[in-house]
């Protein structure tokens, strides 16, 4: 991998907190002074900024010239320079889990965001080190008559960047020793938005944003304003990874799989980082030293953390991201281990629990050993680790350690017998041995060969016993009594846990799929498989440029087919698909883009054997303007707006539409003249939406279409198109104490909370109808007030007096010796009791008990109270605890670990 150096970070830190910066190469030397492309930064308006970089190393002898130009003519002062992609590009690494039907890894980019959960901490990592930008290797200015020239480059292909103030475009694929190459400047889009944190939602400034132009590895950043804002521009067309860092933030990076040609604007949300302590005890209680601590991120993608514990057995992360997530050790034998579920910051305390084994043989129905019986526990494993398993011997035998709990499920699983699933309880009347008998399988086997009697090896071979699928189906909802996949020679065999008649589907890259008849058992079985009728092409724009980001789907017409084929597209716009059945098709090609998916489709019949070639040339289309106004005719700027087919427009033969629902980031942006515009539109009439928080379209209102409840039906030649937002009802309120003072507090009428430092409150209602609010407040118990929104009408809640709660501390400690069980895992649930007023929900809580065998519990009223408590040890101990309406101190005795 190639590091790159952070200079530029000196330059960013120059600006300070309170701009937002793009950072665009420039030869070194230059005079930005009189650089037309470098330009002070605003804070108030976030302008782009272009900061000069060090001039690239000469490789070679080699040029490449040409001329930038825009619509008017030759374009002066544009920044061209030349990169290459290479293997350590972000665009040219592979996905870390490829089908099984693809012989060599491909690039992450042509999986679309399949492997992207996989990768995301490692993208994040790359970028925050400076790794993975495809290196530039000449730059350069255009003259007054927008020409230029890239000196110094090596031998073969090189993608073209032209960067200016009014545009920017991007040419993949230029040999170098080319002359007069042409870059249309196009006029670009700026990407902005905001970096806030993901609990709270403030604003994090002087956060640094890269944006990644993911066909050409090129960086571009940007860095928060004081109200966490960024904006970067104008870049050039294409699809975008993101990855924001800060000092003492988690670095993340956030995908999506849109083409951006329009102004963007994102919500990037980072978990603070902060210390998490802890303190790991041995199951009797002492002191475990020595021992390697893990924490790992429970709700996404993440990397997991180590450290150990010192001689006292405490431990420490200090940069632990402030999101749930899960902590354990175990024990170098295995024979301990402990966890918790943990949101830093804290302190927690983890008490080693012992692991449980189980050992035992395995035999066949005539009471023979069997030898390679795999063993698996299938519920709950430590740390996303793999599952606990083994296989048995010659005799056999098996022992199965490191079990986390005595209740589990075993699976059982040897070739050609019948896979069993057994639920085991470890522990109680029955300690072993624990004894299995497996039952042989059914026997298909066979061949798969092509029409040659050549072996087709990898082809999928699935077994089915049930005759109640159709003669078309979906393959992938086709019953699985058994798998298979063909050998080097062409060899399969299918274990089946029945006898009788059934079919058999075997499919193969590149090859026909064949539904048979069979009977089971049966030995012998040959099956010839077809290449069929193949279909390759090319995805153009409407310039005749190749599209590389465009899904290609070839979908069969006929009735309940329910075929669909999918292929990539590469970097030159081709695609490719083989193994296709006669018959009549659509073959399709999607380019999702802010505000509207464009589509471009050929039908398309094929007869056995035919070779197909189609060119799929998008439409340039035609343009709507409009306007996102008030209910006075004002300007509405940064209303979102989505174009969407009309229902009875979408071909019968697809399964499946474009999403259009109002809500979210998507759509393009109005300006902040509450202007818009929509290119490339193809079909004779559309529905446009549009949404803005704390505003409500009005279709009725508005100009230029027709409208229903929802939406305003735009047809072709309409140009004036006014699109009206009413202000939706607020709701006022102002929270204080029990005493009458003011009351900082969060609220939330929906996710997420809204801080309100003095009590004052004032939210937008999105519908109309019965709503609820939610107000807490630390020291306080939870608040909830009912109310119905009505069109048009505010709403003032008027004081909210919240009540204070008391925080009741359990003590837990061993009914024998009276020690506190610390580090032991407890959960507290309230209960219904007829004693109990209802007017305050009670707390529940689940986690680890601190060094004393403590856990507080907060927000329980002054009322009688009754709490369910489990206590995890060994065994699981439940107990029912009644509070009176004063107390704040309860001490619960439980068996200990060791009985």
């Amino acid at each position: 991998m190639r590091s790159r150096k952070t200079w530029w970070w000196a330059a960013v830190l120059v600006l300070g907190v309170g701009v937002a910066v793009v950072c665009f190469r420039e030869p070194r030397g230059g005079d930005s002074s009189s650089n037309p492309h470098v330009r002070a930064a605003e804070t108030q308006q976030a302008r782009a900024r272009f900061a000069p970089l060090l001039a690239p190393h000469a490789e070679g002898s080699l040029r490449i010239t040409g001329v930038v130009r825009d619509a008017r003519g030759p374009v002066a002062g544009v920044q061209v320079s030349a990169s290459r992609v290479d293997a350590d590009t972000l665009s040219e690494r592979p996905c870390p889990q490829q089908p099984s039907d693809h012989r060599h890894a491909s690039p992450w980019l042509h999986h679309g965001n399949c492997c992207f959960v996989e990768m995301a901490a490692g993208f994040a990592r790359w970028v925050e080190a400076r790794e993975g930008e495809a290196p530039v290797v000449a730059q350069t200015l255009t003259a007054d008559d927008g020409t230029f020239v890239l000196k110094g480059l090596s031998a073969g292909a090189f993608t073209l960047w032209a960067l200016g103030d009014t545009g920017a475009t991007v040419r993949p694929g230029i040999p170098a020793g080319s002359d007069a190459v042409l870059l249309l400047l196009e006029p670009g889009f700026f990407f902005s938005g905001r970096v806030v944190e993901e609990l709270t939602r403030a604003p994090v400034p002087g956060a640094q944003v890269t944006l990644i132009h993911e066909d050409g590895s090129r960086f571009f950043d940007a860095l928060t304003d004081a109200q966490g804002r960024f904006r970067a521009g104008p870049l050039p067309a294409g699809r975008y990874l993101k990855v924001a860092s800060a000092k003492g933030w988690r670095t993340k990076a956030f995908d999506d799989d849109v083409w951006r040609d329009a102004d963007t604007d994102v919500t990037l949300e980072l978990q603070r980082r902060t210390r998490l302590e802890g303190l790991v005890l041995t199951p009797e209680g002492l002191p475990a030293s020595g021992l390697d601590v893990h924490l790992r991120p429970t709700e996404e993608g993440g990397d997991t953390s180590s450290t150990r514990t010192d001689a006292h057995g405490r431990f420490v992360f200090e940069e632990a991201a402030v999101a749930p997530q899960e902590l354990w050790t175990q024990a170098r034998d295995g024979t301990t281990h402990g966890e918790a579920w943990v949101t830093p910051p804290g302190n927690v305390v983890l008490r080693m629990k012992p692991s449980w084994s189980m050992e035992g043989t395995v035999r066949d129905e005539q009471h023979r050993p069997l030898a390679g019986v795999r063993l698996r526990v299938s519920s709950h494993r430590l740390g996303g680790q793999p599952p606990p398993a083994t296989l048995t011997d010659a005799a056999g035998r098996y022992r199965l350690g490191l079990l986390l709990n005595p209740a589990i499920n075993l699976e059982l699983m040897r070739e050609h017998y019948i896979d069993r699933l057994e639920p085991v309880s470890l522990g109680k009347a029955h300690e072993g041995p624990w004894d299995f008998t497996l039952t042989r399988a059914q026997q298909f086997e066979g061949r798969v060969v092509d029409t040659e009697g050549l072996p087709l090896a990898g082809a999928q071979v699935t077994l089915d016993m049930t005759h109640d699928v159709p003669e078309r189906l979906f393959r992938s909802h086709f019953p699985e009594d058994g798998i298979a996949e063909s050998d080097e020679t062409g060899h399969f065999f299918v274990d089946s846990e029945r006898k009788g008649s059934g079919r058999v589907l075997v499919t193969a890259r590149g090859f026909r799929s064949v539904l048979l008849p069979v009977e089971v058992p049966s030995t012998g079985v040959r099956v010839v498989m077809s290449r069929g009728a193949s279909v390759s092409g090319e995805v153009l724009d409407a310039t005749g440029r190749p599209v590389s980001n465009a899904k290609v789907w070839l979908w069969n017409t006929a009735p309940r087919s329910g075929d669909a084929h999918r292929a990539d597209v590469d970097a030159q716009g081709a695609f490719s698909l083989g193994g296709l059945e006669p018959g009549h098709y659509v073959v399709e090609a999607r380019l999702r883009t802010p505000g509207i998916e464009r589509a471009v489709s050929q039908p398309l019949d094929l007869e056995e054997r035919t070779q197909a070639t189609v060119s799929l040339r998008f439409q340039e289309g035609r343009t709507v303007r409009g306007m996102t106004v008030d209910s006075a005719g004002q300007p509405v700027p940064a209303v979102r707006i989505q174009a969407c087919l009309l229902l009875e427009d979408v071909p019968a033969w697809q399964t499946d539409a474009p999403d259009c629902f109002p809500g979210g980031e998507g759509g393009i942006l109005s300006g902040l003249d509450g202007r818009f515009v929509f290119n490339h539109l193809t079909a004779s009439a559309y529905r446009l939406i549009a949404w803005k928080e704390g505003e409500a379209f009005a279709p009725s209102r508005s100009r230029g279409g027709t409208p229903d409840t929802t939406a305003l039906l735009v047809t072709a030649g309409k140009e004036d198109v006014r699109l009206v937002l009413e202000r939706r009802p607020r709701l006022r309120g102002q929270v204080v104490s029990d005493n009458g003072t003011p009351l900082p507090c969060e609220v939330r009428e929906r996710s997420p909370w809204v801080h309100a430092p003095d009590g004052t409150f004032e939210l937008p209602l999105p519908e109309d109808g019965p709503a609820r609010i939610q107000v807490r407040a630390k020291g306080f118990l939870d608040l909830q007030r009912e109310f119905v929104v009505s069109p048009g009408t505010d709403i003032d809640l008027g004081t909210l007096r919240m009540s204070r709660g008391r925080t009741v501390r359990f003590r837990v400690l061993d009914e024998a010796t009276r020690a506190p069980l610390a580090g032991v895992s407890v959960g507290f649930d309230p209960l219904s009791d007829p004693l109990t007023p209802l007017g305050h929900a009670l707390p529940s809580h689940y986690g680890n008990l601190d060094a004393e065998g403590g856990i507080a519990l907060e927000g329980v009223p002054f009322e009688r109270a009754s709490f369910f408590i489990s206590v995890h040890t060994n065994a699981e101990t439940e107990k029912e605890v009644v509070l009176d309406a004063t107390q704040e101190t309860v001490t619960v005795l439980v068996p200990g670990p060791e009985r």
